[in-house]
């Protein structure tokens, strides 16, 4: 009986280097949670220099510039242009933004239910004016100001030094990995510098026409607050498909509560227009050499992302799936070597 339970019985082993893999991955993942700023941080930084990478190239390749010189010339073009977006956009923005909330009337159905929350809104008035006067705010206040400031600067930091050490960098990861895949290495980093810098430049542009050609027809039809319902549009073009369905939300509500329905009509079609001009002439033009990403993998990615790491997380989906899907295929190509 003893022997006939000696053979039923079932011994696993388990390999010590799978307890230390397992311990190192479980680690990573926690220390990769406790620093996922820094990382988002760095990622931005890289996404920057990607896109900036190719004009700094063609300065380096074909005007045979010094690569620094390049990308002083880029940087300092790049910076001076979000400095005059924020310096143009900005104001009016923040004004239209303050007169849409101060002067937009709802309607009647809505006002009854608005009284009951005024004295929410002026008990928490009265908490704000309190709570400025502390020093405990103002150090708050003061402490988030220049720890955005600082962020901005070191990612800005960061990225000039991706750019600049782009040659180094790639041989010496190349090195890191294998010396004698240099060269995979290398194709591995021009395809990712190709297809995020495509996508990159391609939203940047896409963004930007979406944004002007709703601007301009709000400004023609005469719907107040323009330019804050033309950013919105501009911003949400991100978000495929679905974007410009939630940009039309806010411009046909304030075209009806300040105009009327008839507005609203015609700002609906406005939005029906541009979609359709996205659709069949500006994302084929635009993105003709982008890279291939299927809308519904794109809304899921920055579900995911937004559920997990907030705003940042959305944002960064999308370059993260490339760069994923990029390793992928090249790993694939490594196997099959």
């Amino acid at each position: 009986m003893s022997d006939t339970s000696s053979k039923n019985e079932l011994t696993i082993k388990i390999s010590p280097s799978i307890v230390i893999f397992t311990a190192l991955f479980v680690a990573g993942v926690w220390l990769a949670m406790q620093i996922k700023a820094i990382i988002f941080m760095t990622f931005i930084a890289y996404i920057i220099s990607v896109g900036l990478n190719k004009g700094i190239d063609k300065l380096e390749n074909k005007l045979k510039l010094h690569r620094i010189f390049g990308v002083l010339i880029v940087y300092s073009l790049f910076i001076s242009t979000i400095s005059l977006f924020l310096a143009f956009i900005f104001p009016p923005l923040i004004k239209e933004v303050s007169n849409l909330f101060y002067n937009i009337q709802l309607p009647s159905m809505f006002q009854g239910q608005l009284k009951n929350f005024e004295v929410n809104f002026n008990s928490i008035k009265s908490l704000l004016d309190a709570l400025g006067t502390s020093v405990s705010t103002a150090f708050t206040i003061l402490s988030n100001t220049f720890s955005g400031a600082f962020v901005a600067i070191t990612t800005i930091v960061v990225s000039i030094y991706f750019s600049l050490e782009k040659p180094k960098l790639i041989k010496d990861i190349a090195g890191l990995i294998n010396k004698n895949r240099v060269d995979e290495v290398k194709t591995f980093f021009h395809e990712v510098d190709n297809q995020l810098g495509n996508w990159i430049r391609g939203e940047i542009i896409l963004m930007t026409i979406i944004g002007l050609m709703t601007f301009i027809g709000l400004l023609i039809l005469k719907v107040p607050y323009a330019l804050p319902l033309a950013i919105i549009a501009g911003t949400l073009e991100v978000v495929p498909n679905i974007g410009p369905l939630f940009s039309a939300v806010p411009a046909v509500l304030v075209a009806f509560l300040t105009l009327g329905w008839p507005s609203a009509l015609l700002v609906t079609a406005l939005y029906i227009i541009v979609q359709q001009l996205e659709n069949n002439l500006i994302v084929p033009k635009v993105m003709k050499t982008n890279v291939d990403i299927n809308p519904l993998v794109s809304i899921l990615g920055i579900l995911i992302g937004a559920k997990i790491f907030g705003v940042v997380g959305a944002l960064l989906a999308v370059p993260i799936f490339i760069v994923s899907r990029t390793v992928y295929t090249t790993w694939k190509k490594y196997l099959q070597k």
